[in-house]
């Protein structure tokens, strides 16, 4: 790792937003501080030429003294101002990765985001609490020296914002807008990094401060002078506060480590599903959309060895339901593209269970959105409850996610074809039928 490039720094009189940049900073700059900056350079030499530099001197300075909150200090004067100084940093960042919850009567939607909680003290270990839609999803504690535990910006943030504003090796780049608040972009440190393939890359993190406030308002990181794909994370609540406050111990939780257990075994009928589950399971009739119903399997799920009986401690029963096309040997079945690479076929699965345990749940634990919505992530994932019944759907397409969702109803109980099919099946019917249908009426 390369060392830090050395800090510019700024002084209460300097014009930090408006001074000739050193070049390394040129690429970074945002395009509207660019521009402004070539406007200003533009007016200073048109001016100069006519012979009234003083009036230049008197413009430059006033420009300045705007940027620089006049009377009142620099642009990081009072956001250190703002921070305070007090030993407890504490920050609540919203990170870049969210769900939409869509109500599927009406389809009306609206995204639920994940939080960071952190909380750091120097000399002692960050405290970190992830959340989903205010429900915790775990925690950790480690080193502030380990900042590859975390998002790089938001370490950034954390453990080196307030140093650098308050001894000005940080450096004011321009302004910009954040969710259509004005703010004022500092770059926080650069250094020079390898990616991947060795090669060398200008990496920057930089926070936005609020042109009113000048609180926090958001975090990136910057490589080679473009923003990372992940975007802004969102400061929801940056303060600083007294000694022996905050929160730097974790919360208590079960062992990560636990020995787990996951199969999905067999050939299920609708009511052989129902049977599986000791209650009546969900399904969105022979078919979505088109894609006729190939499969259902038990899910089987254990947690934690029973040390005195053997076995597993805990276990967790589903089914699920799949909708496409099925390989020779009863899976889901895929296509390799000119590329050679897997690409899966369209497709629906619906996975449900009597229980919301760890081994079942996707994306976020410990939480279900309300009866009559789902909650939809970008990679094809929906989770929701109906009936009882916690309900999981994989996915091609969104469209299919939602058409499943919507069509899910009770197997109705006069669905009494055999409880299992003991066979390994594969593609369709001559008739149309669903598979299953097929193999139970020859087994029946």
């Amino acid at each position: 790792m390369a060392a830090l490039d050395p800090p510019a720094t700024s002084t209460p009189t300097e014009l930090a937003p408006l001074a000739v940049r050193p070049t390394r900073w040129e690429s970074d700059i945002d395009a509207v501080a660019t521009a402004d900056r070539k406007r200003w350079h533009w007016l200073v030499g048109a001016v100069s030429i006519a012979g009234v530099a003083i009036a230049a001197g008197a413009s430059a300075a006033a420009l300045a003294w705007s940027l620089s909150g006049g009377t009142h200090g620099t642009v990081l004067q009072r956001a250190a101002a703002t921070l305070g100084d007090r030993p407890v940093l504490h920050f609540v960042i919203r990170s870049g990765w969210s769900g939409a919850l869509i109500d599927l009567k009406t389809g009306s939607r609206h995204n639920l985001y994940a939080t960071e909680e952190f909380w750091y003290q120097r000399g002692r270990r960050i405290h970190e609490v992830s959340r989903f839609a205010g429900v915790p999803q775990g925690d950790a504690t480690y080193s502030a020296g380990r900042l590859y535990s975390i998002d790089k910006k938001l370490g950034t943030l954390l453990t080196r914002y307030r140093q650098a504003i308050r001894d000005g090796s940080a450096l004011v780049l321009g302004r910009g807008v954040v969710e259509g608040q004005p703010v004022y972009w500092i770059r926080v440190d650069s250094e020079m990094l390898p990616d991947a393939h060795k090669r060398l890359h200008r990496w920057a993190h930089d926070v936005a401060v609020s042109q009113k406030t000048f609180e926090p308002v958001a975090a990136r990181e910057v490589r080679d002078g473009r923003p990372g794909p992940n975007g802004n994370s969102i400061v929801v609540e940056a303060e600083s506060l007294p000694e022996g406050t905050g929160k730097f111990t974790r919360m208590p939780h079960e062992s990560n480590r636990l020995p787990l257990k996951i199969e999905w075994t067999g050939f299920l009928t609708p009511s052989g599903a129902s049977a599986a589950l000791g209650r009546p399971a969900l399904w969105a009739g022979n078919s979505v959309a088109g894609l006729g119903l190939a499969r259902i399997w038990k899910d089987e799920r254990g947690e934690s060895r029973n040390r005195k009986g053997g076995g597993w401690a805990r276990r967790y029963t589903g089914v699920t339901f799949f909708y496409g096309t099925l390989d020779e040997n009863g899976d889901p079945a895929s296509f390799r593209n000119t590329s050679s690479s897997a690409k899966a076929m369209p497709f629906v699965q619906v996975s449900e269970s009597r229980t919301s345990d760890s081994l079942f749940q996707r994306v976020v634990v410990n939480y279900s959105p309300p009866e009559g919505s789902i909650l939809v992530f970008a990679a094809g994932i929906g989770v929701m409850q109906k009936d009882g019944l916690y309900v999981a759907l994989d996915a091609s397409s969104e469209g299919l996610l939602l058409a499943a969702a919507r069509a899910l109803e009770p197997v109705p109980a006069s669905n009494s074809n055999a409880g299992s099919m003991s066979r390994r099946i594969s593609g369709g019917t001559s008739n149309g039928s669903p598979v299953w249908m097929a193999v139970a009426t020859r087994n029946s």
